[in-house]
Formats: C-alpha cells, structure tokens, sequence
C-alpha cells in the first residue's frame, strides 16, 4: 500500500469513527428522553393523587365557587410545574447535546 492510499484509508477510519460517535451521542439523547418521560410520568401520576387530595380538602373549606377555585388552584398549579420541569430538561438535553429521535 503506497504512502498517500494509507493516508486515505486512515481519513476514511477517522469519518466513520465521527459517525459512530455522533451516532452513540443520539442514541443516548433518545434513550436519556425517553426514560424521562417515563419517569415523569410516574412521578407526575404519584404528585396528581397528592395534588387531588390537597385541592379537594380546600375545596371543602371553601363555600359557594369553593370547587371552580379549587380546580383553577389545580390547573395553575400543575402548569406551572410542568413549565418549569419543561424547562429544565430542556437545559439538561442542551447540554448533553445529540439529536433525539422525535
């Protein structure tokens, strides 16, 4: 093999393993997405059930538009969790870096 068709052949060797690597990257940000999802989810279901509970006793305590404002409590609250987590996971992804598959 002469000088300059191993210099090729090593050019060649070095984009695949680019490719590999930004391959694992994405793999990994699609993998890392979705066990948050997954994990969120759960996590999101166990806080609903508190969450439930917490705005069902005050609307109890409170008389005439008690259950309106105890769901407008909830939604607002539950919203404003989801923004934040939103978020933050975003900042999270940024800095892992990779494309995910969605």
């Amino acid at each position: 093999m002469e000088k300059g068709e191993k210099q090729i052949e090593e050019i060649k060797l070095k984009s695949r393993m680019q490719n590999s690597f930004k391959d694992i990257r994405d793999t990994f940000a699609s993998t890392t997405s979705l066990i948050i999802s997954s994990l969120t989810l759960v996590a999101g279901l166990a806080w609903n059930d508190v969450a439930k509970a917490y705005f069902s006793r005050l609307k109890e305590k409170l008389s005439g538009w008690g259950e309106a404002i105890g769901l407008f409590l909830y939604a607002m609250t539950v919203t404003l969790i989801a923004v934040v987590v939103i978020h933050r996971l975003r900042k999270i992804q940024k800095t892992v870096g990779g494309k995910s598959i969605k």
